[in-house]
């Protein structure tokens, strides 16, 4: 018999199906490239430089040269990662617009990997837009539009596409300081949209000369990222280090140089009480077929949703209808929204902030006949304002495996509950 605990084995986390994250430590700065180049060195076969090579070539056909090297940046080994186009030096003017619709023609890209770079390049096009007096469709993307920076943005993407990661998490980058050189003149570090794009968000000032974070490395943190550290227990299963093109010496600051680290929860080890904001999206639909409403569920809860339901609705004309809702994080909107919009003909939808109360939860494992249960346990918060205390662990039996025992031994699903909460409190030790 497994009691819960603070800690297991990474086999015994996976086989629970343990959320994986990925974990951003701009410890000398943070670019796209630095990004992708991260991501290369972490080393997992789900991602490798044939992939960000078979999607330049999608994106741009015969254009695109990538080479990923290894390099020495302060004595620490790094991949960088070379982005290569006849454009790279020359960068013409392109407007948002023109790049959408290199991302939507994208065949490799699924919904939410395209939902995930536009909402990067819209990001940017919005902080230049408030830099420069203009509106986002005016703006001329100048070196954030090139075509690598383009590959930059969305081969992040489908590296979140093909690893799969749950959250990514960011510790506060380091700025640098003094000026940068840009399409519109020498501008102070950080550059005026990084500045934008960084707004509310916790930052490092400093780290020797010059420009430790880009426009476009911004855009990727403020879009995608939670600035904060991964909560509960957590089992680091690679790290990449990402090195940037310059290589400023010990006396100009820190190595530069992106830490990725790839983690697997170990359990959800989150304390009781408020998580907030969080936000509701809905959508009124009165012309989808039910197979495509089941789908469109789905797709929301693939996007990353927490919680997505239907509820009957009357709609205008008399019409019956249906209310699509979900739970979404923050760093889970863009992907959401992009997935409503691709799976449903409505033509708008709605986000409502607002807040949840968490009970903390975790696992334990029983046997039954042989057979391993896996036991979810619910501990609930205090009234608002009261102390802690100490209130009890309830357990819950995991469906999934109460069916499968009941079916292997010809046994009533009440009896294998039963049975298996018996042995939950047949344990010694109870968190």
């Amino acid at each position: 018999m497994t009691h819960p605990s603070s800690s297991s084995s990474p086999s015994a986390s996976a086989s629970q199906g343990a959320a994986q994250h990925l974990w951003l430590d701009p410890c000398g700065g943070m670019a796209g490239d630095m990004f992708l180049a991260g991501l290369l060195d972490l080393g997992r076969p789900e991602f490798v430089l044939e992939d960000l090579r078979e999607l330049a070539e999608a994106l741009l056909p015969g254009e695109a040269q990538l080479e990923a090297t290894n390099v020495l940046r302060q004595g620490l080994r790094a991949t960088h990662l070379s982005v290569r186009t006849p454009e790279t030096d020359h960068a013409p003017h392109r407007g948002l617009a023109d790049l959408v619709r290199r991302i939507q023609a994208c065949e490799l890209l699924d919904d939410v990997a395209q939902g995930r770079a536009i909402a990067v390049l819209e990001a940017i096009a919005k902080a230049e837009g408030e830099v420069h007096g203009k509106d986002p469709s005016e703006i001329h993307f100048h070196e954030v539009g090139a075509v690598d920076t383009l590959i930059d943005v969305c081969g992040a993407a489908y590296a979140w596409q093909k690893l799969g990661w749950q959250h990514l998490y960011v510790r506060p980058p380091l700025l640098g300081s003094g000026t940068v050189h840009c399409a519109h003149g020498e501008l102070p570090v950080p550059a005026p949209a990084t500045a934008r794009l960084l707004l509310g968000h916790p930052v490092r000032p400093g780290g020797g000369a010059g420009e430790r974070v880009t426009p476009t490395g911004a855009a990727i943190m403020a879009a995608w990222g939670r600035f904060e550290d991964p909560p509960g227990v957590q089992t680091p299963q690679g790290v990449g280090y990402g090195a940037g093109t310059k290589d400023p010496g010990r006396k100009e600051g820190p190595a530069n140089l992106l830490r990725v680290t790839w983690l697997q929860a170990d359990r959800p080890a989150e304390a009781a009480g408020s998580r907030g904001p969080i936000w509701q999206l809905e959508v009124n639909l009165d012309d989808v077929t039910p197979q495509d409403l089941g789908a469109a569920v789905n797709g929301l809860w693939d996007a990353g949703a927490l919680d997505v339901w239907t509820t009957s609705i009357q709609m205008k004309k008399l019409r019956p209808g249906t209310l699509l809702a979900a739970l979404v994080e923050e760093a889970d909107r863009a992907a959401v929204e992009a997935k409503v919009f691709a799976m449903t003909p409505t033509f708008g939808l709605r986000w409502i902030a607002t807040d949840r109360r968490e009970c903390e939860r975790r696992f334990a494992e029983v046997q039954v006949l042989g057979e391993t249960v896996r036991i979810k346990l619910r501990r609930t918060p205090p009234p608002q304002g009261a102390p802690t205390g100490t209130r009890p662990w309830q357990p819950f039996p995991e469906f999934d495996d109460l069916q499968r025992v009941a079916q292997a031994h010809d046994l009533p699903l009440w009896e294998v509950r039963q049975r298996a909460l018996q042995a939950f409190e047949a344990q010694d030790v109870l968190p």
